[in-house]
């Protein structure tokens, strides 16, 4: 089951903009650049000098350590929970039935939904407890929205007052406490902030200003029932790119993950990536930022990559089907199926970005979080299979084939999998090679046929101090496995050269 190096990331500018043509202009969904044109040429020119520094390359690096993260959606559809007027996400509507989205999806009027900050009072936030949350799975760095389309901004902003301090009772800075229990906690901090869609304040994407097609693409995503009266230059210049500033100035961000470029053109792009960079240039940005000029790949919502890569890239998924807080969504995804796409991800090359949605209340769904720590566990064991690791020529061995891709394929189909003993996920650092596992075997003899005519000269299983024996056998190798003494899933083995 070799995997090629498919570039699928988007992580240089040659590859994003020939992924992008179409009809000799853009397709529209990262940017509205025309590749080939001279304004791309000069501009790729100007990101490749900063993407490819030294202190970017540190940022990689950190960032490739740490593996796996924490994605937080939380804003003020979180006292919603996907549920307006006694209607639910899916009783019609316009747009993704993702609960963050009900602002678009029931086309609450600007003025309508901002009354929500009224009563925007999470009395049981405690950033040191969510921080916690992350360390006991296993995480080593988090990410929040800063704001999302909704314009909500949970920070404190001089650029708009409609945000978590000067707009509702709570009247506390949220980035601001995460962020110092991060340093706390030795998590590295990141943040989420859409830059291109903003339903109150005029951001629709670029759609009315930069489309270039007959037929706009991703057109459900912008506000049409109630559009602010504003060019999305004056957007950008006025609230989007300002606030960005106050960010990387007054927070120290380790990643900033920007969203939905859509028809965004290259000038507010690059923009972008030039006031980030001149703030930290050790700073990674999401691909998101439009037109290629992004540091961080990523293969889309709730998707899981077919193939392999060592570029930089991140894999996000949802604890459930939902990003924001849906109350009556239960279909969390279990120990097991959180590993699986841990182990998919990471055996790939990329990073994990899990996310949960946090209530009303600021609190974090119980289950969710049992689920995440019941991974942790494994990763206090099974640790170095993890983080810092690499590709292998391998990524998978074994029966288990599921399709991810998107948000909306798990709801309809199902993770539709029964993981088994003979499912091997392989990762690489340094001179050892790694082997992780969902499952346990009912012996204590596992066969792995990648591992043929591969130079062993030692095995051991990660967390335990038991011999392990091993013989070339039937076009494979055959593991005889030590008692484990470890409970809880699967194991890893560290096989040295």
């Amino acid at each position: 089951m070799k995997n090629s190096r498919r570039n699928f990331m988007l992580s240089s500018l040659a590859v994003s903009t020939v992924a992008l043509v179409g009809k000799g202009r853009a397709a529209g969904v990262n940017g509205s650049g025309i590749p080939g044109s001279p304004e791309m040429i000069e501009l790729g020119k100007k990101w490749k000098a900063m993407n490819s520094s030294a202190a970017k390359q540190r940022g990689r690096d950190r960032f490739n350590d740490n593996k796996y993260g924490m994605f937080i959606h939380w804003g003020l559809y979180s006292q919603c929970g996907g549920i307006w007027k006694g209607e639910k996400m899916e009783d019609g509507g316009t747009g993704p039935r993702v609960a963050e989205w009900i602002m678009r999806r029931k086309e609450i009027p600007r003025a309508e939904y901002a009354k929500l900050a009224d009563t925007f009072n999470p009395v049981q936030f405690d950033a040191d407890e969510w921080v916690g949350i992350a360390k006991a799975a296993g995480m080593k760095y988090m990410v929040i929205t800063s704001k999302h389309h909704d314009g909500f901004a949970l920070f404190d902003s001089k650029v708009s007052d409609y945000n978590a301090v000067a707009g509702t009772p709570f009247k506390r800075d949220i980035i601001r406490e995460l962020e110092q229990a991060c340093k706390r906690g030795g998590i590295a901090f990141g943040v989420y902030y859409s830059h291109a869609l903003d339903w109150r304040d005029g951001g629709d994407s670029g759609m009315k200003d930069y489309c270039y097609h007959d037929k706009p693409k991703q057109d459900m995503f912008v506000n049409k029932f109630d559009p602010a009266p504003v060019k999305f230059d004056d957007y950008i210049a006025n609230k989007s790119l300002p606030q960005v500033r106050e960010l990387v100035a007054n927070y120290d961000l380790k990643e900033i993950w920007l969203d939905t470029p859509i028809y965004i053109p290259p000038k507010h792009s690059i923009e972008f990536y030039k006031t980030i960079y001149a703030a930290n240039p050790e700073t990674l940005v999401s691909q998101r930022i439009g037109n290629g000029f992004g540091d961080i790949g990523t293969p889309g919502d709730n998707v899981i990559p077919d193939e392999a890569s060592e570029n930089t890239w991140e894999g996000i998924a949802t604890t459930n089907n939902s990003w924001g807080y849906k109350s009556y969504d239960e279909d969390w995804k279990s120990p097991e199926e959180t590993l699986f796409w841990l182990l998919e991800n990471v055996s790939k090359g990329g990073n994990f970005l899990l996310n949960v949605g946090p209530d009303g209340t600021g609190t974090i769904p119980p289950k969710s979080v049992e689920n995440l720590v019941a991974v942790g566990q494994w990763l206090k064991v099974n640790g170095d299979a993890i983080y810092g690791t690499k590709p292998w020529t391998v990524t998978h061995e074994g029966p288990t084939k599921i399709a991810m891709k998107g948000t909306e394929h798990r709801s309809k189909h199902g993770k539709k999998a029964e993981y088994t003993a003979q499912d091997f996920w392989f990762t690489k650092k340094g001179d050892k090679l790694y082997v992780s596992t969902i499952v346990r075997p009912e012996g204590n003899t596992v066969s792995i046929k990648a591992l043929k005519g591969y130079p062993i000269t030692a095995i051991k299983v990660l967390g335990e101090s038991g011999k392990v024996n091993w013989t070339e056998k039937g076009g494979a190798i055959e593991i005889q496995l030590p008692e484990l003494k470890v409970t809880g899933m699967g194991y890893a083995l560290e096989i040295g050269t």
